[in-house]
């Protein structure tokens, strides 16, 4: 399969089962579309999480069962609130089952079809370039990403594409494999791209390659455009515009696709593309109730795939109700209260049993503390002009002045026009949690803004990303506001033609402005952009070609697949699980945890005495774990580690193993207790075909290493 193929047909596998419940639950096509994504994951963070309470592994047939369990779900609510319209009413089964043949909300209704088509733009723009530049990478859609975070990343996906595992109770038997201690992380991101890469025929580096191309390219484009809705409260004409601009002018933006992709906080950025859209559908709600289900699952989804990305759904939804909905309710303000509320109550129902696995990582996210570099105006002055860690690294001539202009005209659009409040008090306060997070404020008030951005790693590139979204959004509505101010819209509304004059007028407007900024754009987006998605991955650091011809010369070996191979977690080696599959004793450059006097520590911190006269605790750690080998491929993650000279020197006097195969700096060494002489000297034999001549003439290099 083609990477272009590989890349539509993730589209199609990642929002038709979204599509289908919500449409099958009572939801109009368009808003089905538009909660594709955030339903698809919630299901799936549901279903890995039940299929890991049994035997039975995660993968497309239990999949499959549970996208079937869901449509039956959505189906009974269906025919219950078909039933209800029947007893209120003298209307046909037809008329109750499908509502949706009145205009509003339906196809028949246009409204979608400008967001529709920005929505489309907007995600082919960031995903084709995005695959453009894999496939000129090294290894192409096989490339490895240098990034801390991403081997775990990958490493996980493989987990589940090969044991079946994916509930995010049960990460400790991936990352602790000695102690199998509980580790609670959210996994419906890699359980959907494994998913996605077993459906494709994609192993787990190509398929995470793929996907996280593809994935937040379009949630971000829904999500902006779907937040244009709820700033405005309307599916009007003005909104139709703003919201197509909003999910074009997304690509520009350097804090929502580029530098969390460079970071590597991947399942995070993918989480808070989706919390436009699912503010919108729960806010929604009180006017069409048959969307409470997928609600509950759109809200459940961003729970699943990163919790912390919950506080913006629950700060721009409570903003809503208690400015604009106790207002002006749709129906009756308690009637309203109680259907916003239940989707996210029934949500995080479903999520409790992980919620209460997980915490006690809490404290562990809460203490985390990143170094930030401000700009002028201190803290205040860096959120309010987004240069966040990174975005002057890679984009030195940003310069977001006009943006926040329009931004601050779109304010006045929603304040004075469409009477919200809300749109200019999320703004707000996610300004302030960002500010406190970049430099905390010495009062009562920081202190409350800390406990969220705790949730946040309290880093001011994760919690720039919804003031970017409201300013990008308002933009947008003050750009779509003045193109109906130049179409005459205030005059022609009082005639019928004129009305439709000016909408034509409007739309083609519209299409005329988009036309001219997208080139723009790109040309100011592009050479950034470029750069920071290829930073960490043309390096060759922790993972070089020498690395990758290891990984697998040891897969030929079939000692390798009956035991364990270890090293250094800071080096990179235990990449060779997620590309190859070979078991590994450390999946992530993070130690496992475990502590003191676990086999693990004994072996790594005297890695020296393997086989060196009587039988020790050294050597008793490798039998009891099974180690059959050792890579070692120098140097570390951090500058500041420290490197296994236990290892890295004295290895190469050792009696308890051998050199087998070596590549530049990267050297296998075989334990000598688990293999015979004929083993091992066959094993030296097709190691220096493979690997290096000069496997034993290494005594000075280990010394110098």
């Amino acid at each position: 399969m083609s990477t272009a193929a590989a890349a539509w047909f993730a589209v199609l596998f990642f929002t038709l089962p979204g599509f289908f419940v919500s449409w099958v639950s009572g939801m109009k096509a368009p808003g089905a579309a538009a909660t594709s994504l955030p339903v698809t994951f919630g299901i799936i963070g549901v279903a890995s999480w039940f299929w890991g309470l049994t035997s039975a592994p995660f993968n497309l047939w239990t999949f499959g069962v549970s996208v079937v369990a869901a449509l039956l779900v959505a189906g009974a609510w269906r025919y219950a609130f078909a039933r209800r319209a029947r007893r209120r009413g003298a209307v046909s089964w037809r008329r109750a089952l499908f509502p949706g043949m009145s205009r509003e909300g339906s196809i028949a209704d246009p409204y979608w079809v400008l967001p529709a088509v920005g929505a489309g733009v907007g995600a082919y723009m960031a995903a084709a370039e995005r695959l453009r530049w894999l496939e000129r990478l090294p290894n192409g859609v096989s490339n490895i990403v240098q990034g801390w975070d991403v081997q775990w990343h990958a490493n996980l996906v493989r987990f589940i594409m090969d044991d079946g595992i994916a509930s995010a109770t049960r990460m400790g038997e991936l990352q602790n494999v000695e102690s199998q201690l509980k580790l609670f992380y959210p996994s419906a991101y890699h359980a959907g791209i494994a998913l996605f890469g077993e459906a494709a025929g994609l192993d787990p580096i190509p398929a995470l390659n793929i996907a996280t191309a593809v994935l937040p390219a379009v949630a971000l484009s829904v999500t902006l455009a779907c937040l244009v809705f709820a700033f405005m409260r309307s599916t009007g004409l003005t909104a139709q515009i703003a919201a197509a601009l909003a999910a074009v002018m997304g690509y520009a933006a350097p804090q929502l696709l580029w530098i969390p992709d460079y970071v590597g906080m991947w399942p995070y950025l993918f989480s808070v593309a989706l919390t436009g859209s699912v503010a919108w559908i729960l806010i929604t709600v009180p006017r069409r109730r048959s969307s409470a289900l997928p609600a509950s699952f759109a809200f459940l989804s961003v729970l699943c795939v990163h919790p912390a990305a919950v506080t913006i759904v629950v700060l721009a939804v409570a903003l809503y109700w208690l400015t604009s909905s106790l207002v002006a309710p749709d129906r009756s303000r308690v009637s309203d209260t109680v259907w916003i509320a239940l989707p996210a109550a029934t949500g995080v129902i479903l999520f409790l049993p992980q919620v209460l696995a997980g915490s006690a990582q809490a404290e562990e996210v809460a203490s985390w503390r990143p170094e930030e570099t401000l700009s002028a105006g201190g803290a205040w002055g860096t959120a309010f002009r987004m240069e966040t860690r990174h975005v002057l690294q890679f984009f030195p001539a940003y310069d977001p002045t006009v943006l926040l202009w329009l931004a601050g005209a779109g304010a006045l659009v929603c304040l004075l026009w469409r009477r919200q409040v809300w749109p200019v008090l999320f703004y707000a306060v996610s300004l302030a949690v960002t500010a406190n997070a970049l430099d905390p404020f010495d009062n009562a008030w920081g202190d409350l803004l800390a406990h969220v951005g705790n949730l946040h790693y309290s880093t001011g590139h994760r919690l720039i990303m919804p003031v970017v979204m409201a300013v990008t959004a308002a933009a947008a509505i003050a750009v779509a506001a003045g193109i109906r101010l130049v179409a005459a819209a205030p005059v022609a509304k009082r005639y019928a033609k004129g009305q439709r004059v000016s909408a034509v007028a409007s739309i083609v407007l519209a299409c005329v402005v988009a036309s001219a900024t997208i080139p723009m754009i790109r040309e100011h987006t592009d050479h950034g952009a470029e750069r920071a998605y290829a930073s960490a991955r043309t390096t060759d650091r922790m993972v070089d070609a020498d690395d990758l011809a290891a990984f697998d010369w040891l897969a030929t070996q079939p000692a390798a697949w009956e035991g364990l191979t270890a090293g250094d977690p800071a080096d990179g080696y235990s990449w060779m699980y997620a590309y190859n599959g070979v078991p590994t004793l450390n999946r992530h450059y993070l130690w496992p945890n475990g502590g003191r006097g676990t086999n693990t520590d004994i072996m790594y911190w005297n890695a020296d005495f393997i086989g060196e006269g009587e039988r020790n605790i050294a050597d008793e750690a490798v039998e009891n774990l099974n180690v059959k080998f050792f890579l070692l491929s120098p140097g570390a993650f951090w500058n500041y580690q420290y490197p296994p000279y236990e290892m890295l020197r004295d290895f190469w006097v050792s009696e308890g193993v051998t050199p087998v195969y070596r590549k530049g700096k990267t050297v296998i060494f075989a334990v000598n207790s688990q293999f015979s002489e004929a083993e091992l000297q066959e094993m030296v034999e097709d190691g220096q075909e493979h690997g290096s001549d000069e496997l034993f003439a290494l005594a000075e290099v280990g010394a110098t290493q």
